[in-house]
């Protein structure tokens, strides 16, 4: 491809590319991911038109983990009136793994008793001190230490005749985990998303993060194995027995199928993930700077920043490697007011 290799030298030798368009967006969220909406609408109407309706792939590039979640989330919930786009946001899952977790044991709990509560607690410590992967960030190391610590000061002071102290923070999550959504079904799915909300809505901040970071783990759609077993469960017992023991089987055997399989349909992902990867097309997708006046942060940049000094031959390969993962065309978005350095400058 003629663009990705002009891209290491900076020196472009066209000023239009067969297989490689650069558009340019308004920088703020509304319109930017708008028209990546439109763009990856269409791209899914040009290629199923030529392959069949699954027969293609859609890959939406971004420089950061942040973007991806974010895109993901916009494609999931766009604005009122839009229709979703079913897509897989590859994401680093120990968050949503490890929050999934704590949804799983909250499903199965039939009955109040202390022993349901302190295994809760590990879960929830578990995802905080887990869901950075390798290098967990020192912020949710200590926030798993501070969870642990009022657990225990709560619990010692109950068998003590003591009430916990008012502010504790192991009080708003006793709170959300013995109260209850509206009567469970018997339907894992429907059952799964109340759970998932009634922890969205009650007044624990961190069990907000569980429940934001268990939209990433899509394993209960109609016909899949963890959504039979379930239902197995809910039909052996009256209420799902087991069902940490369940997701967790159901997670080892979606890790080895997403391993062998070709990808397919739209795909989200960081940039540095592509990689080995080839899709029909490739859309490339960068932030943009916010201002008050002068511009105070310019996050999500192919090149950081989107400053010159930072262009090495580091950003340019990834750059590169980004356009090649193409097989028929790439787009690639970058915003009006502060258009990517290593980029053709706009005619």
């Amino acid at each position: 491809m003629m663009f990705a290799n002009d891209v290491l030298t900076g020196n472009y030798s066209k000023t239009t590319y067969d297989d490689v368009i650069v558009r340019r967006f308004p920088p703020n969220s509304n319109q930017a991911f708008t028209r990546l909406y439109f763009e990856t609408r269409n791209a899914i109407k040009r290629l199923a038109r030529r392959h069949g309706s699954m027969n293609w792939s859609v890959a939406v590039l971004v420089p950061t983990r942040r973007m991806t979640r974010m895109i993901s989330d916009w494609f999931r919930e766009p604005l009122s009136g839009r229709y979703p786009i079913r897509h897989h946001a590859v994401v680093d899952m120990e968050a949503a793994i490890l929050a999934a977790e704590v949804i799983a044991l909250a499903l199965q709990r039939q009955q109040d008793n202390e022993e349901d509560v302190a295994e809760f607690i590990v879960l929830v410590c578990n995802y905080y001190r887990g869901k950075g992967g390798e290098s967990p960030a020192m912020t949710h190391l200590r926030e798993a230490e501070r969870v642990d610590t009022a657990y225990n000061k709560a619990i010692a002071r109950r068998r003590g005749g003591k009430e916990a102290v008012k502010n504790s923070l192991f009080l708003p999550m006793e709170r959300t985990w013995l109260s209850r959504p509206r009567q469970l079904t018997g339907d894992p799915a429907q059952d799964w998303v109340e759970m998932r909300k009634h922890f969205a809505d009650g007044d624990c901040r961190r069990l907000k993060e569980v429940a934001r970071d268990v939209r990433n783990v899509r394993l209960l759609r109609r016909g899949t194995q963890l959504r039979d077993d379930l239902s197995e469960a809910w039909r052996d017992s009256g209420y799902y027995r087991d069902a940490l023991a369940i997701l967790r089987q159901a997670l080892v055997r979606h890790h080895f199928a997403i391993n062998r399989r070709p990808e397919s349909g739209v795909v989200i992902m960081n940039m540095h993930k592509a990689k080995g990867k080839q899709f029909d097309e490739v859309i490339i997708f960068e932030g943009w700077p916010r201002r008050q006046g002068r511009v105070v942060t310019n996050q999500d940049r192919i090149v950081p920043g989107n400053l010159w000094r930072n262009v090495d031959d580091s950003a340019r390969q990834n750059l590169r490697v980004s356009i090649s993962r193409a097989k028929q065309r790439t787009t690639i978005f970058t915003p009006i007011s502060d258009h990517c350095v290593i980029l053709p400058s706009p005619r």
